[in-house]
């Protein structure tokens, strides 16, 4: 890899945590990297995925010289087998909006995090509104990348069907979610990563992004005063384009706030790294409070001084 020798560790670790979801017990895998005591940001990858999306944000040296930044694997996905002590080959895998919250809090919790920052993309983004809605007192704000109140028509019901390459449609549904201007590689990984899922795990999550998940009449439930809730959609994402960023912002009222990241599609973290690292970067520094002048409505790389 560019930039690394041979024999070069990355400071990365994971490990494994239990965690008691609707009475059952997950091993649940996660990685990290960052201070154990400096403030978390928890993230959740998308619909089929895994925690690898966030590698590049977990070796960034300057979000984790100040973040602990963890990345899961929900149960099910990655290195999170199924539990031992279900039957779960007896039934399809369905993600609901109320099992999905109740994960993420549960990871919280057992991980004793305090007052952690929770960002996720597509579905993780999407999930942003549940969390502000039922769980606000429990995150100190909430990034949702690619979200929107609806995203209707991805819930693909045959993927499961004997003659279907489950795997490369996996992938190829996801080339023309990425920015046209975002690395080869890294929009190839993307694709790699995808096809790794196992069966039927990504339409199980499509459940929850494309029917169980439904805002448009109850943005004004999602609490921001407390809980800042941030809406950043790339430029090149038609799931969830930046109006519809827009409208979550402006349905939620005080405390939200829409992005639009320039260059940058639908999976903006493993895409397009060092874009979307650097555009985090802009975020972060207002949660902290940093920043002279608000959020500008729309990052672009020249903005945040990266070449594209």
């Amino acid at each position: 890899m560019t930039g690394h020798n041979h024999g070069d560790i990355e400071s990365i670790t994971g490990q494994y945590v239990y965690v008691e979801i609707d009475g059952t017990t997950h091993r649940v895998y996660y990685e990290e990297n960052g201070p154990k005591d400096s403030q978390p940001i928890l993230l959740q990858h998308t619909a089929g995925c895994n925690n690898q999306e966030w590698r590049h944000l977990l070796a960034d040296d300057e979000i984790t010289a100040d973040y602990r930044v963890i990345a899961y694997d929900l149960p099910f996905h990655g290195k999170s087998v199924p539990p031992e002590d279900e039957e779960w080959w007896t039934e399809d895998y369905t993600l609901t909006a109320e099992e999905f919250a109740e994960t993420i809090v549960s990871i919280a919790d057992a991980l004793d995090l305090d007052d952690p920052i929770f960002m996720g993309s597509s579905m993780g983004g999407n999930i942003t509104l549940e969390l502000g809605d039922w769980y606000p007192e429990r995150f100190r704000a909430l990034i949702g990348l690619e979200t929107g109140a609806r995203s209707p028509g991805f819930y693909i019901d045959w993927l499961d069907h004997a003659q279907v390459n489950t795997t490369e449609v996996n992938a190829y549904s996801c080339w023309g979610l990425m920015a046209k201007q975002s690395p080869e590689t890294a929009r190839r990984e993307t694709m790699y990563l995808y096809e790794q899922g196992a069966t039927g795990v990504f339409k199980g999550d499509l459940y929850y992004y494309s029917v169980d998940h439904d805002y448009r009449d109850k943005l004004a439930d999602v609490d921001a005063s407390e809980c800042p809730l941030y809406a950043v959609n790339g430029e090149y994402d038609y799931l969830t384009d930046p109006d519809m960023g827009q409208e979550v912002a402006d349905g939620v009222g005080d405390g939200a706030v829409a992005i639009e990241m320039a260059d940058i599609g639908h999976f903006p973290m493993s895409e397009h790294p060092e874009l979307f690292n650097a555009y985090l970067k802009e975020i972060l520094a207002d949660i902290e409070g940093e920043r002279e002048e608000p959020l500008p409505e729309v990052l672009s790389a020249e903005a945040v001084g990266v070449e594209i």
